[in-house]
């Protein structure tokens, strides 16, 4: 039963770095991912230990959490494509900037 109870304890605490992660990105704050992945590989490791109606009695929660991880990777997604859109826009302003102050001799 402690592995039942520390697997829900690890869903817990993924469920917290998600959440931490999405507001993190709200604010364009830079966040680390390495501590979820340790999370998600000790849900995995315990799960895969279990007896299988015990990790089946966790089939709500985790697909709560498979949920939730899907909403930080389209967070995720959608904050990389701004930001390579204003670097792109940087780098044209700063292309036309460049031609605009040394005009070619002709």
């Amino acid at each position: 039963m402690s592995q039942l109870l520390e697997t829900e304890r690890l869903i817990a605490q993924a469920r917290a770095h998600i959440s931490a992660g999405r507001k993190c990105i709200e604010l364009k704050q830079p966040f680390d991912l390495r501590g979820l992945e340790t999370l998600i590989a000790g849900i995995t490791a315990n799960l895969s230990d279990m007896p299988h109606e015990q990790a089946l009695s966790q089939r709500n929660t985790l697909l709560v959490l498979f949920d939730e991880l899907g909403q930080l990777d389209e967070a995720i997604t959608k904050l990389h494509r701004e930001t390579g859109e204003q670097l792109r826009q940087m780098s044209t302003q700063r292309q036309a900037n460049s031609a605009y102050s040394n005009p070619s001799k002709g």
